[in-house]
């Protein structure tokens, strides 16, 4: 998906958040304002692109100011640590549920709202706990999915945030007591916002219930775009039977690669009114999308 007029506003805001968070210094901040609204997609001057693209551009500039290589990283490690905390009390949630498939579901895309993206430190772990199970799932798209699981053998996952990846992991435990799948779950190479990276999926113990994969993008680059990610991600990528792709960066790089139709099933919050114009949800709402 190329980006929309709303998507600038959002990514200022983010930008500015990010700023405030990891400089001290005013004249800092002023300076990285500067520099990234010469960018062309604040000036409307290129619309052809996706929005991760765009804050590649924006972090670049952010790392380059600030002097930091991982600007979210205690940040990332809160987020782990506080969900790592609450996922006892969510796995008998889950196994003890009528649907311990559709209640997986449901708390591993509420999981999507601990986003940097809408909110710089993200919504809080136990915050998704209290209110996951409200979430109405549409059914024809979940029983889609569930469909296009039992016809897989090779899964490649794809991650997204901190916190969010601990509910991934309860996700693919559902999977594994479900159907006989080889999973690889993916995570970025280089940290960008509070995407999940080696050390973070490591951080927890994603490597007990899938093969991690770095993506091998050498960007700061919060989506997946297929000429950038790495050999070995290809093959596995050209092997798998199905693709799970988490998050709205994921989403927006991915619905531009045609070769992948009838092959992913997105995962997402309408967390913006593009989604939700897409899909014709409220704000927030659960979006399953068999692509």
């Amino acid at each position: 998906m190329k980006i929309w007029p709303d998507c600038i506003p959002c990514i200022l805001k983010m930008s500015l958040e990010t700023a405030h968070l990891v400089m001290k210094d005013e004249d800092q901040i002023r300076r990285f304002m500067e520099q990234i609204l010469k960018l062309k997609y604040f000036r409307g001057e290129e619309w052809r692109v996706t929005s991760p693209e765009v804050i590649k551009n924006v972090w670049l500039k952010l790392l380059e100011v600030s002097g930091e290589v991982d600007p979210m990283k205690e940040i990332k490690r809160e987020q782990n640590s506080k969900a790592l905390g609450i996922y006892p009390a969510a796995k008998k949630l889950v196994l003890e549920s009528r649907d311990p498939f559709l209640a997986a579901i449901q708390l591993s895309i509420a999981g999507n709202a601990i986003d940097a993206m809408t909110k710089v430190r993200g919504e809080p772990p136990e915050n998704i706990l209290k209110r996951w199970s409200t979430f109405e799932i549409d059914v024809e798209n979940l029983n889609r999915l569930k469909e296009r699981l039992k016809k897989t053998r090779k899964l490649v996952y794809l991650g997204d945030n901190c916190g969010e990846i601990v509910f991934d992991r309860l996700l693919i435990e559902v999977f594994h007591g479900m159907f006989n799948l080889d999973i690889t779950f993916v995570i970025r190479t280089l940290p960008i916002m509070n995407d999940a990276t080696l050390h973070d999926a490591l951080s927890v113990d994603i490597g007990q219930v899938a093969q991690i994969m770095e993506n091998g993008i050498h960007e700061p680059l919060p989506g997946t775009i297929l000429k950038k990610i790495n050999r070995e991600l290809k093959a596995k990528i050209e092997a798998s039977d199905l693709i799970i792709s988490k998050g709205g960066g994921n989403y927006d790089s991915l619905t531009e690669e045609k070769g992948l139709k009838e092959k992913v099933s997105f995962l997402f919050l309408a967390k913006c009114h593009p989604y939700c114009s897409i899909y014709q949800v409220s704000l927030n709402a659960p979006i399953i999308y068999n692509y």
